[in-house]
């Protein structure tokens, strides 16, 4: 079986910033019946003092408090600095329906509705972290999007993000994206990579952050969690019928490492949200649900904050935007 967390060997060339090494002045802080909103879906789980979905932990790994919705929001700004400020890689002409799966705190949907005032947007979650106070043409359900869609109007327009861990058939799930695009429809898929690279030698193999990352791949290979996915996108894609397969990627330094100006003022973002929220969000219930002990936890990633904020690990990962477009009309079968 092919690796659940795809490892390369291919660097961007990126120049460090030679100047700003050690504490920099960055710093360190920084319409359908789909479902209805059923009275277990408030039925939070907790535990080690985080909030997690009512599905359990088990089905995904991530919290959905209130760290974690600010963490997102931070993400989404990210996306939206690696787009050079626009929503999406897709180019849209004029779209009326909209859906957004995994919508999250449904910052993405809410910013799509100012944008496109005609257009009818729509966000699905497990959770219920979204506000009340939409634009008119927005709004949210709670449902799951690797159960069956019964959505009765198709989409110009179907946004996936971050959903990295909370599928467990992803082939399924874009085929239903497939069967509920109109025809002509386009899908993107945006997510960033669940693994550190360095392009030097900044980044020992005995560091407290690779040995995080090395335990955090061995225990999402045992556990049969898709958490990188990308790499697989193109061949799912196509098998599920679509076509025109686009891929664009994305350095996200952690940290203001580079002398680029535009991948310092991102990597020091991405610190942020990695330090702040994703560290931890991404790991805690992985790793205690494995056999680790929460002090044992929390010790290490105490060691992975402290070298991160260093700014002298030259690391990075990758947003992955992926699009792709439903044809216009049914291919032909040959006889």
């Amino acid at each position: 079986m092919a690796s659940l967390i795809q490892e390369s060997t291919q660097h961007p060339h990126i120049e460090p910033d030679t100047v700003g090494d050690g504490d920099s002045a960055y710093g360190e802080g920084s319409e359908s019946d789909t479902t209805s909103i059923a009275s277990s879906i408030l039925n939070y789980t907790y535990e080690n003092g985080r909030r997690y979905s009512a599905h359990g932990v088990d089905q995904y790994y991530l919290p959905n408090d209130e760290n974690e919705a600010d963490r997102l929001d931070l993400l989404h700004h990210i996306f939206r600095m690696t787009l050079d400020g626009k929503l999406c890689q897709t180019k849209l002409t004029n779209p009326q329906r909209v859906l957004d799966v995994g919508t999250g705190t449904g910052i993405w949907a809410i910013e799509m509705g100012e944008e496109y005032p005609s257009a009818e947007i729509i966000g699905t979650d497990i959770s219920l972290i979204q506000p009340s106070w939409v634009p008119p043409n927005v709004r949210f359900e709670i449902d799951d999007a690797g159960k069956e869609w019964t959505f009765s109007k198709k989409f110009d327009f179907i946004h996936v993000r971050a959903l990295v861990g909370s599928l467990d058939d992803w082939p399924a799930f874009l085929a239903q994206c497939y069967k509920h695009l109109k025809p002509g429809g386009h899908i993107e898929i945006a997510e960033v990579r669940t693994w550190l690279w360095c392009g030097d030698d900044s980044f020992p193999k005995d560091s407290y952050t690779n040995k995080m990352q090395t335990e955090f791949k061995r225990l999402i290979e045992k556990s049969g969690k898709m958490f990188d996915v990308t790499p697989l996108l193109s061949d799912w894609l196509s098998t599920a019928g679509f076509i025109d397969y686009a891929e664009r990627s994305e350095t996200l330094p952690v940290g203001p490492w580079p002398a680029d100006k535009r991948l310092k003022e991102i990597g020091n973002y991405f610190k942020v949200q990695f330090l702040e929220g994703g560290l931890e969000n991404y790991v805690l219930a992985m790793f205690t649900h494995s056999g680790w002990e929460y002090t044992e936890v929390q010790a290490l990633l105490a060691h992975v904050r402290k070298e991160v904020r260093t700014n002298k690990m030259h690391i990075y990962t990758r947003a992955v935007f992926a699009t792709a477009q439903k044809p216009s009309e049914p291919a032909q079968v040959e006889a």
